[in-house]
């Protein structure tokens, strides 16, 4: 998993201590990794550790235990948790195996978690392999950027290290107006199950509980986030031409929504129609993903 929330460290013996302040922020530079052995016992064979009891000096604990970071690890301990299962090995076995810690790893990118410096392999994934095009797109939204592996924005400003990411906003971006539409289009016809689609949900914005009036009205609240896809289409092409709706949505409030046929069908393309969202006035789609059948 990943934290970067300041170091706030307050002294362990709390209000027996008047003479120490009561906090101090110490603000860290950079996103950090946390590692699955942080979360593995070290001498009880079949036990692993999530959220604010996971293994931490005081000082790192002073930034690992917020929630948001909690939630992250707790996501990743129980992903590892099934590859342990379904591998039959021990927890603590897990991180002297590339292989299986690979695996762990991309079922986080693939349910859209973010680790730093990885990204999505096209792996069983009918997307990578498709001629993909737009109704329109921006110069740092190309419509390929939806198989780019990547989840996330990735800017100077967003405290990653510069050696682990590759800049750019790594999602679709069409022109102001709409409706807007994306299309995945094959030389020969796939078998099509599911499509996974990931939106834009505005990560970059705050959102969270505050006292303070003033930094509440910076966030968005009792609605969806003005970047999110409010309303879309999603169409397959079938061996004779005809196109056919598979999903309409018309208030959505997920950023990840998987749509699952009936049965599976030849198809020759699928197409996106982004006909509203919650706020902007053009569409934006981080990933598209077509996975093969099991």
């Amino acid at each position: 998993a990943y934290g970067g929330w300041a170091i706030d460290l307050h002294p362990p013996e709390g209000v027996d201590r008047p003479d120490e302040p009561p906090c101090v922020q110490i603000p860290v530079p950079q996103l950090y990794d946390i590692p699955l052995r942080a979360a593995v016992s070290r001498n009880i064979e079949n036990l692993m550790f999530a959220g604010r009891n996971l293994s931490a000096t005081h000082v790192a604990f002073a930034s690992t235990r917020i929630m948001a970071t909690c939630s992250t690890v707790g996501e990743a301990v129980g992903i590892a948790a099934a590859h342990a299962v379904r591998e039959e090995i021990a927890p603590a076995a897990i991180t002297q195996q590339p292989e299986v810690l690979r695996g762990i790893q991309q079922a986080i990118l693939r349910q859209d978690g973010f680790l730093i410096g990885l990204q999505e392999e096209p792996t069983k994934d009918h997307a990578a392999t498709a001629r993909i095009s737009a109704s329109s797109e921006t110069p740092d939204g190309a419509a390929a950027n939806v198989v780019s592996g990547q989840n996330r924005a990735m800017y100077d400003t967003c405290d990653l290290p510069g050696e682990r990411t590759t800049p750019g906003s790594h999602r679709w971006i069409s022109q102001p107006g709409g409706p807007a539409w994306i299309e995945l289009r094959w030389e020969a016809p796939i078998s099509l199950h599911e499509v996974e689609l990931v939106f834009d949900s505005g990560l970059h914005r705050r959102l969270t509980l505050s006292h303070s009036d003033v930094y509440h009205r910076t966030l968005c609240w009792g609605t969806g986030q003005p970047e999110l896809v409010r309303a879309y289409m999603l169409e397959a092409q079938t061996t004779n031409g005809d196109w056919r709706t598979t999903a309409e949505v018309r208030e959505n409030w997920q950023r990840r929504a998987v749509h699952r046929l009936d049965e599976p069908m030849e198809a020759k393309a699928i197409r996106l129609t982004v006909t509203a969202s919650w706020g902007i006035d053009h569409a934006r789609v981080v990933k598209i993903r077509v996975p093969e059948r099991p």
